[in-house]
This record gives C-alpha cells, sequence and structure tokens, in this order.
C-alpha cells in the first residue's frame, strides 16, 4: 500500500501552536499564576468528584510541587510559542474519566520553557522526568531506555515532551508522553517501531501493525507514545494514532484486531458526536492503543474530537450527553464536571478537546478540557 502524503493539514492538529494567543479569562486574573489556576481547576474537579477534603490539599500540594518555578509565573504573559497540551494554548490540561462505576481525575502539564523554543521545552522535560524519580512507585527505566528515540539536536512536531498525573486511589500515577515525529514526521512510524521492540512489546505492536497493512501515511499516523513512569506489572504503555481522511466505518474496522472492541462502537461514537461519518473532518479522531506484554494483541481507545467540531461547549455537550444516554450512562456527572471546570457560559467557552471512548457491557468515558484561559491574539 501507497503511504499518503504527509501535509500540514494531516495528521495530529496543530491547536494553537505558532499562532500568538492573548489571555481571555472571566475567572481568572492575569496576575494570577499557572500554579493558581491550575489549583483551582484540581479543587474544583475534587470537589465535583467527590474527593474528601484530605485527598483535596494532597492534591493541590503536589500540583505547586510540580509546576515549580514555571508554575509562579504569571499567565496574562503567555509565552511566544503556545503550548501544545491544551487546546488554548496553556502549559496543562484537566480530564476527568468515568469507568467501572467510578471517577478519575488526571492533569497532563507540559513546561513552558519561556520563550518556549522546542529545544528547551524537550530539555526541561528530560529533567522534570529525572525530578521525578523517588517519589512513590515511580521508575524512569522504560523511558530511559528509548529516551534516545524521542530526542534531537532541532526538535520538530507540535510538542517535544508532556507528562501527566492520574489520582486514582493510592499513590499518583504518572505518565509521560513522547513524541514520535520530533525528528520529522516520516521518522514517527520507524522511531515508534523501535521503541515497541526497546520496550518487549513487539509481538502485540506487530499483531496491530499487521491488521493495518503496515503503519504508514494519513490514515493511522502515530502522533504519541505514551508510559506509565512505573515499574509495576500493570504498567501501561500506548501508541495514539491520528486518522485523516478516513471514514468512521474504516476507523472501526481498523480497531478490530483490539482484544476489547465492540465491532460499530466507534463508528456509533463518532457519528453521533460529531454528526459525521467522515472522511473530511474538521479535526482528525484518534485511537489510542493499549500495549501489555503479557498480552498478544493490544486494547483501544476511541477519541473523538470536539472542538472544533464543534463551535462551543454547549453544542459538544449536548452531543456527549445523548451518546451517553444511548449508552445508558448518566450524563450527569458529566455535565457537573463540565460546568464546574469552565469559566464562562458553556455557549462561550471553547475547552473540550476530546472525548474518549470504549464501548462494550460497562462504556468508559473521559473528557478532555483545557483551561479556556487564553484565545488567539
Amino acid at each position: 500500500m501507497e503511504a499518503a502524503a504527509l501535509t500540514p493539514d494531516t495528521g495530529v492538529a496543530a491547536e494553537m501552536v505558532g499562532r500568538p494567543v492573548c489571555f481571555a479569562s472571566r475567572r481568572y486574573r492575569p496576575t494570577d499564576s499557572y500554579a493558581d489556576i491550575a489549583c483551582d481547576k484540581i479543587r474544583r474537579g475534587s470537589e465535583v468528584l467527590g474527593a474528601s477534603e484530605s485527598e483535596g490539599r494532597s492534591r493541590l500540594a503536589l500540583v505547586r510541587e510540580l509546576f515549580g518555578a514555571w508554575g509562579g509565573l504569571p499567565a496574562g504573559e503567555p509565552p511566544e510559542r503556545a503550548c501544545w497540551v491544551a487546546i488554548d494554548g496553556m502549559p496543562f490540561e484537566v480530564s476527568v474519566a468515568w469507568a467501572d462505576g467510578g471517577s478519575e481525575l488526571r492533569l497532563s502539564l507540559e513546561p513552558p520553557s519561556h520563550p518556549g523554543t522546542a529545544r528547551a521545552r524537550q530539555e526541561d522535560g528530560r529533567a522534570f522526568t529525572r525530578g521525578l524519580v523517588g517519589r512513590p512507585g515511580v521508575s524512569i527505566e522504560r523511558f530511559l531506555a528509548v529516551e534516545d528515540l524521542f530526542t534531537d539536536p532541532d526538535p520538530r512536531g507540535y510538542f517535544a515532551l508532556s507528562h501527566g498525573v492520574a489520582w486514582r486511589g493510592g499513590h499518583p500515577l504518572y505518565k509521560i508522553y513522547l513524541n514520535p515525529a520530533v525528528a520529522g514526521r516520516e521518522q514517527a512510524v520507524a522511531r515508534t517501531e523501535e521503541a515497541m521492540t526497546r520496550l518487549g512489546l513487539e509481538r502485540p505492536w506487530r499483531a496491530l501493525a499487521d491488521h493495518l497493512g503496515g503503519v504508514h501515511g494519513v490514515a493511522h499516523e502515530p502522533a504519541a507514545l505514551a508510559l506509565d513512569l512505573s515499574d509495576a506489572d500493570e504498567a501501561r504503555c500506548k501508541v495514539y494514532l491520528a486518522h485523516t481522511g478516513v471514514t468512521a466505518d474504516a476507523i472501526d474496522a481498523q480497531s478490530a484486531v483490539a482484544r476489547d472492541h465492540t465491532p460499530g462502537s466507534f463508528t456509533r461514537a463518532l457519528e453521533r458526536v460529531t454528526g459525521s461519518g467522515g472522511p473530511g473532518w474538521a479535526k482528525p479522531p484518534v485511537t489510542c492503543w493499549g500495549f501489555s506484554s503479557a498480552e498478544d494483541v493490544p486494547s483501544a481507545t476511541l477519541y473523538v474530537p470536539l472542538i472544533p467540531v464543534h463551535g462551543d461547549d454547549a453544542a459538544a455537550h449536548d452531543r456527549v450527553a445523548a451518546f451517553m444516554c444511548e449508552e445508558n450512562v448518566d450524563p450527569a456527572p458529566y455535565t457537573a464536571a463540565l460546568q464546574a471546570l469552565t469559566d464562562a457560559p458553556l455557549g462561550e467557552s471553547v475547552t473540550q478537546n476530546f472525548l474518549s471512548y470504549r464501548g462494550g457491557p460497562a462504556p468508559r468515558f473521559a473528557v478532555y478540557l483545557a483551561p479556556g484561559t487564553y484565545r488567539p491574539a
């Protein structure tokens, strides 16, 4: 199969990267720091999800620790190069997940490294990773095994490194997100394949690649590789594939190799939530593949784009809530979380990046929310 051309209009969306942004928040002041705003978001998210006061205090203390010196920078003075981790260009994003009758609050972050050169962010990200060593449950050995594949003297792509922390009971779980296109998109597949081999995941990776007829071109382009920074047996590796110029049915068929895929579920989610079956997506859908050395084939989760497919959070919310109802999932917790975390009426805010979804008897959902603090200048 001939690979489709890689162009600026294909692959993962750039969002605000490369565009000047300005401060435009109703809830926060320009003098509020990144850490101030992140802590307020985590406080609100913790409260709406029913976390205890002690859990909330622990989370806020951890956020300030993780942000460090850059967390004290005023959000009213955006970096020259907007961050990629959130669709408004801010250096962090909050997400909320619901599965198995429980909920989980998560925070992704990308040090802004004013003025924000790709090289500076790469080096700051590597230093941040090493700074996590010694925290309970943390191991960076798997990252070190593949670090050279995701490091370049002249980093390209929309991001270099970003990180995440998830609160799901017990010690926080830390993650790292790596850019396969750090040395150019034409090298993304080869670097991803080499990483999977080094991580002992060649067998399930090959099952996916063979099913897809080879991972190449923009129909399924590697956009990110994520690692749990843990040495636990259940530590995960994930590969995110962006899908340009393909239909919802094709994405569903590509996902049939997954051990947990329900046929037709991804088609239904894309059509119900976006209102389209593709292939002309305003923003490419993404599938996230979870790998384990104990499994011969990976799992699959669909990431349904929300903004800019929908013009505001209200329109996206109505589509998502209706789909949840179809899946026999109560949308009230999603609505409550969205209302708690946005800082403007839903009809005027544009914060929802993706809805992640896995079907089956007990569907799983997550929503990814930008702070809503920046807008295009």
